[in-house]
């Protein structure tokens, strides 16, 4: 069963909700705040990453740019003191919905990730996720973390696991095949990852596994995403192939 991603306009309110409750998360906690899911930075690394990739992606979108290596070096333009910084990440954000929701619905450029759908929709899918991922690590610094809704929730995971896991790049590797499946308890789809010495094969399908995940959507998002974890899930079968899965499945920042 394929996933049917959201429309843009779903995916455009979405970065616009995230990016607020980014926004005041960081405005609370003040920019010296430790972030506890990314432990080596503090909420000022957090709004200048996520608010140069948000201009990244605008310009990508905005350019048509093929190849990243395409972009002017001076897309990013000055970077911020700290007065100005959380006005800049508000504005970042701002220009890039604008942008998305301006650009042709024909439009080429570059996208990466498996199965990647048409470029502005990809665009958005990816800068919603990675929006709503960092919005959590803002709020980590400073209380509980809100919950994803179902729908949303089970089309992140299924980028995550369809797209990012099946790439070369990614170190989620075993020298003897491991299988894991994930599924939902408040939806209907289901996971089934193939871990060998090569890139993750992950189908849409439901069948045994050494290791077997469930849990609501929200909570198996952010927890196969290391932002929280896996107290609330059900997990059957050999533990160790979810543990592999989390050593390995992590942002590593440059």
């Amino acid at each position: 069963m394929t996933i049917p991603v959201l429309d843009l306009e779903m995916y455009l309110r979405r970065i616009e909700a995230d990016a607020t409750l980014l926004s005041g998360a960081a405005g609370h906690a003040g920019l010296d705040a430790s972030i506890p899911t990314c432990t080596d930075w503090v909420m000022r690394d957090l709004l200048l990453h996520i608010g140069e990739v948000h201009r990244w992606a605008a310009n990508i979108v905005s350019l048509a740019v093929m190849r990243p290596a395409e972009l002017p070096p001076e897309f990013l333009g000055p970077l911020p003191d700290d007065d100005n910084l959380v006005d800049w990440f508000d504005t970042g954000w701002q220009t890039l919905v604008e942008t998305l929701r301006a650009a042709p619905e024909n439009l080429r450029c570059w996208t990466f990730l498996t199965d990647a759908a048409a470029p502005v929709l990809f665009w958005a899918r990816r800068q919603t996720f990675e929006t709503a991922i960092h919005r959590v690590d803002a709020e980590s610094a400073v209380g509980p973390v809100t919950p994803f809704p179902t729908d949303y929730s089970a089309d992140g995971l299924d980028e995550l696991l369809t797209g990012f896991l099946p790439r070369r790049h990614t170190p989620l590797r075993s020298a003897t095949p491991l299988t894991m499946g994930v599924s939902l308890v408040d939806d209907a789809h289901t996971w089934h990852l193939t871990i060998s010495d090569g890139p993750v094969v992950a189908d849409r399908v439901s069948r045994p596994a050494d290791c077997a995940v469930s849990g609501r959507a929200s909570d198996v998002y952010l927890a196969l995403w290391n932002r929280q974890g896996t107290e609330l899930l059900t997990i059957d079968g050999d533990r160790s192939v979810l543990d592999l899965f989390r050593e390995n499945v992590t942002i590593r920042w440059s």
